[in-house]
């Protein structure tokens, strides 16, 4: 870890997560590891970071964020996730206030993303965002999941793959699903089944994943939109008296530790993710602008980038030899700050630069 910078002009950012505090939640500990990612960039950085939780609850949201525009004393920075498109009207309300806001995880879509137009334009105080490609992450999940169904032996036209999606409306769902279509369309001789969903939870991809394999024995892939349902599937595949990762290939979207270890172990064939570190990102874009380094250069505040790296078997030891621990004050920030190392940094994010750092 670096030493913490000491600066004057210290950053306070509060951090309104939409997530679960409760580690023993059945959706997993996706939002915790995005608290925990952030927290230690901030900590390096010298930013002072409040988290404050919203409970995946959208009223609760709204309420957390009039409390905290009507202190007297407002923070720098709020950042915000579009969750259940409630980020729009605490945008509209910090910009009255006179607060800078940055989205994150979740943009804006559709019909919303017309009205909220784009950072600095309507909301001169919404300075940009930092989105991650869910469409790509969709689309490689079920294409590493073919691939390796093919190189497994299962002939294309064989390929039975059933769709385990979240909710059925929040954009990461709506962006997943598309990418899911495009690699539909890329393996149209293998037989792609309706999506059931399962809200995110564990227990409830046991449950219905159990009772879908009773009625149709020839599924042979299970694309599973969070790690917490692909390892429900995979207890699921088991109660069915089938071996997960050899008569079903179950993957999965989080990097979240257990699933790492089911990959480890041969049960979950992969698991995309990294979309955690979106928060620790977003922190160090925000560094750099509040020090005089505007994220948004010559292209649009909004940044879109990829972000998401597929674990498998192959990388799935460096990886925990690393980062088993999630002890992310081994990572050094202020080495992806452009006000201290030159270099804007959206271009380090990736695994291969935490493994190289």
């Amino acid at each position: 870890m670096a030493e913490k910078v000491l600066d004057n002009d210290r950053m306070e950012v509060v951090f309104i997560n939409p997530g679960k505090s409760d580690p023993s939640d059945p959706t997993g500990g996706f939002w915790l590891e995005v608290s925990a990612f952030m927290q230690a960039a901030a900590d390096d950085l010298g930013v002072d970071l409040e988290i404050v939780y919203a409970e995946r609850n959208h009223v609760l949201m709204h309420k957390k964020a009039e409390e905290i525009l009507n202190r007297k004393h407002l923070p720098d920075y709020l950042v915000v996730v579009n969750e259940k498109l409630a980020a729009a009207r605490i945008i509209a309300h910090a910009d009255k206030k006179g607060v800078k806001t940055f989205t994150l995880l979740v943009g804006f879509y559709g019909d919303q993303a017309r009205e909220m137009g784009t950072p600095r334009i309507n909301f001169r105080n919404w300075i940009g965002g930092l989105v991650p490609d869910n469409r790509w992450a969709g689309y490689n999940l079920a294409k590493e999941l073919t691939v390796k169904a093919r190189e497994g032996g299962i002939p294309e036209n064989e390929i039975k793959l059933l769709p385990i999606a979240g909710d059925y409306a929040t954009q990461a769902t709506l962006l997943s699903d598309e990418g899911l279509g495009y690699a539909r369309a890329d393996n149209f001789n293998a037989d792609f089944l309706p999506k059931i969903h399962c809200l995110w939870r564990k227990d409830k991809a046991y449950d219905l994943v159990t009772k879908f394999l009773l009625r149709d024995l020839k599924v042979n892939v299970i694309w599973a939109a969070n790690d917490p349902m692909a390892l429900g599937a995979i207890e699921g595949v088991k109660k069915n008296g089938k071996i997960p990762g050899k008569d079903v290939l179950v993957g999965g979207i989080n990097w979240d530790k257990p699933a790492l270890e089911a990959v480890k172990d041969g049960s979950l064939a992969l698991s995309i993710g990294g979309h955690f570190m979106t928060g620790g990102w977003g922190l160090v874009m925000l560094y750099d602008y509040h020090h005089g380094h505007d994220f948004a250069g010559r292209g649009s505040p909004l940044i879109r980038k990829r972000i998401f790296s597929v674990i498998d078997k192959n990388n799935v030891g460096i990886f925990l030899n690393k980062f088993g621990s999630r002890d992310w004050t081994k990572i050094d920030f202020i080495k992806f700050s452009k006000a201290y190392s030159g270099s804007a940094a959206e271009d380090y994010f990736s695994m291969d630069a935490l493994l190289q750092n």
